[in-house]
């Protein structure tokens, strides 16, 4: 399979034997081979594009056994597809245990995702528990020496992409911004979204995960990956569009979490309205209210999806689902990886897995869905404010 997939990238960017035979390099290259990889890296993007050059460095990371499983290989692995008529959504349901690994300290070290001994004196931004940041660029050199991170310019800001360890989705990348900020939505943060999804031509989505989901807020990043999300295929009819014109159109369709749906081909747009609509949000309830923001791209089409979240609603174990649901789950693909095994009193997610329907999926983002009041205050303003 890994072979097939090769081939058909090989194909799709119209790769030269040349191209080819370098992205074989860096695919191959040891796992503490930085900087050679790095060299040929810049080679590759000067050459094909930045696209063919992230996914060669996500299979170097996947070779080296940076990334702990390959997520071409479904040993282990199985999933569910439940197509629901209310939204023309199909949902994928995964049971995924090897995303459990990351809690393995011998095998972290094993792998290089993690460093025996680390000179503490090297690292910078620590907590007040005294944990240095981990999305900090100094430190992952310093405590990752298996992660290789390329530099990337976003809306004029550097980042770092860095192949995700524990993947959620093939070519999964955690993109951090190279200065130590908080993970905060700022109105930069539909641009960067789109700047990304726009330099990679659409093959990847963008995702923003606010309060809700970001299991690192001390640090701010975002998070790509080539597999589609769910929520792309949701219908969208005419009752649900509140305003549209020939530069854009904003709805809010039917889901089982809010959502709203900003799309069309001026850039600049789609962004000021995806800015406007999380600042209401936000306004409406400054200590809780958040968002998990999905950021794709369709031919010429812009294409952003805000999902509205409470942060007194993070997690849905009501309906079987343990730990915070973020981008990935509000996007229509739930990723199980929890089995309580001996241990009593804890929450079985291979159960869910197992027994679930539609209805779990439903039920799963029913949950964390914020206060419908709140909600339709949003729409309210948004349709006097924006559309009017």
């Amino acid at each position: 399979m890994t072979r097939e997939y090769l081939e058909d990238l090989h194909g799709m960017f119209n790769a030269s034997n040349e191209a080819r035979s370098l992205f074989e390099r860096v695919a191959g290259a040891p796992a503490r081979s930085r900087q050679d990889v790095l060299t040929d890296m810049e080679k590759l993007r000067k050459t094909v594009g930045l696209t063919y050059t992230l996914l060669a460095l996500y299979r170097q990371q996947v070779n080296s056994g940076f990334v702990l499983a390959d997520p071409l290989k479904t040993e282990g692995k199985h999933s569910k597809e439940f197509f629901d008529p209310d939204t023309g959504i199909t949902f994928r349901l995964q049971w995924n245990p090897l995303r459990e690994l990351r809690k393995d300290h011998a095998l972290l070290v094993e792998r290089n995702v993690v460093a025996e001994n680390v000179d503490e004196t090297r690292l910078i931004n620590r907590r007040g528990d005294g944990k240095a940041c981990y999305l900090c660029k100094t430190n992952i050199d310093v405590q990752n020496p298996g992660e290789i991170l390329f530099e990337i310019d976003l809306a004029g800001e550097k980042f770092y992409a860095g192949a995700n360890f524990a993947y959620m989705a093939n070519n999964h990348f955690t993109i951090m911004n190279a200065e130590h900020c908080p993970q905060r939505y700022r109105k930069e943060t539909p641009t960067v979204l789109n700047d990304f999804v726009c330099k990679t031509e659409g093959y990847f989505r963008a995702i923003f995960n606010g309060r809700a989901g970001a299991s690192i807020e001390w640090h701010e990043h975002i998070q790509a990956t080539t597999e589609h999300f769910p929520i792309e295929q949701i219908r969208i009819d005419g009752k649900h569009v509140v305003h549209e014109s020939k530069e854009i159109r904003i709805s809010h369709p039917f889901y089982y979490i809010p959502v709203w749906v900003i799309e069309g081909r001026n850039k600049g747009s789609v962004e000021l309205v995806t800015d406007r609509i999380v600042e209401i949000w936000q306004e409406l309830n400054q200590n809780d209210h958040t968002e998990n923001i999905i950021a794709a791209g369709s031919g010429a089409r812009y294409r952003t999806f805000v999902i509205l979240r409470d942060r007194n609603k993070l997690a849905a174990s009501k309906s079987g689902k343990k730990g915070a649901m973020a981008a990935f789950e509000t996007g229509g693909n739930i990723i199980l990886s929890c089995s309580a095994g001996s241990r009593r009193n804890e929450l079985d997610e291979k159960h869910t897995f197992d027994n679930a329907g539609l209805d779990t999926v439903k039920q799963l983002l029913k949950e964390i869905s914020p206060d419908r009041r709140s909600c339709l205050h949003l729409l309210d303003k948004v349709s006097a404010n924006i559309c009017a």
